[in-house]
């Protein structure tokens, strides 16, 4: 509907300039031919056939957590994909690079279950001359836990995960990133939630909140006219012991998947696979 609309106005504007009749009839017109509201059910059902037609995104999050008196803040962008699962985004944490003594930004690349995480500038002592951590996320659970996380990320999972809370309303349209789009939002019972999963991978997800003392999230997604996630947004209740915030932006859908190269392995530290879990 968002597409005709600009035709209609323009099509209207153009009649009134010859006479004030035929721009009534035209809006009449416009009026009639305009198509209904589809339902919230319908509408998300929508989004998540248009999402799954893609495999690869530009991403852009930011992150907010506090817990037991420390804060985190945390900003991010790059590219994702989810099939095959690889990831390239530059992090900025002052908080960690802080507890490390090393530049604030951080590079994270992801290929499969390796992952490769270095700073941008000076690196911590600790590196030894070295900019890169490797690290194989299948050999850790603490580190299997994360990629199962990673992999949640994508637009399609997030979607199913809004959706299957059951509880959404319409909001109304908001610009996000220069892009009209339609805000959802539901309220989620994690425990509730994840009893009625069938899919494990989203049960696991949900459950790894819950271990964080995580009881209850609001969660707000943005949609475009091409009914895509321009925006997911992930908040504690106030009444939470542990309060995050969670935004993810989502563009460039795209059916190429993400490929990186590899830092040199003499600038790169293997990590311990023995790692504490947390």
């Amino acid at each position: 509907m968002r597409r005709i609309r600009p035709l209609v106005a323009t099509t209207v504007a153009a009649i009134a300039l010859t006479s004030l009749s035929a721009c009534s009839a035209a809006q009449k017109a416009a009026q009639g031919a305009a198509a209904p509201m589809v339902s919230v059910a319908d509408a998300m059902s929508m989004t998540t056939k248009a999402t799954q037609k893609y495999t690869s995104a530009s991403t852009k999050m930011s992150e907010q957590v506090t817990a037991k008196g420390q804060a985190v803040d945390m900003t991010g962008s790059g590219h994702i994909s989810w099939s095959p699962l690889a990831m390239d985004m530059t992090v900025t944490s002052p908080q960690l690079a802080s507890k490390l003594a090393g530049d604030s930004s951080l590079r994270m690349m992801m290929s499969g279950t390796t992952m490769y995480m270095g700073f941008t500038g000076n690196a911590p002592a600790a590196f030894k001359g070295k900019h890169w951590l490797k690290m194989d996320l299948s050999k850790n659970a603490a580190a299997a836990e994360s990629l199962n996380k990673t992999s949640g990320t994508d637009p399609a999972t997030q979607v199913k995960l809004f959706i299957s809370s059951g509880d959404i309303k319409r909001v109304g349209t908001q610009t996000v990133d220069g892009v009209s789009t339609t805000r959802y939002s539901g309220a989620v019972d994690l425990a509730k939630l994840a009893a009625k999963q069938e899919d494990s991978q989203l049960k696991s997800l949900i459950q790894q909140d819950s271990k964080q003392g995580i009881t209850n999230m609001n969660v707000d997604l943005w949609v475009n006219d091409q009914n895509l996630p321009v925006r997911v947004q992930e908040a504690t209740a106030p009444s939470s012991s542990m309060q995050l915030k969670v935004t993810i932006d989502y563009s460039d859908f795209s059916t190429t998947p993400v490929t990186i190269t590899p830092p040199a392995a003499s600038d790169t530290m293997d990590l311990p696979s023995q790692l504490p879990s947390s």
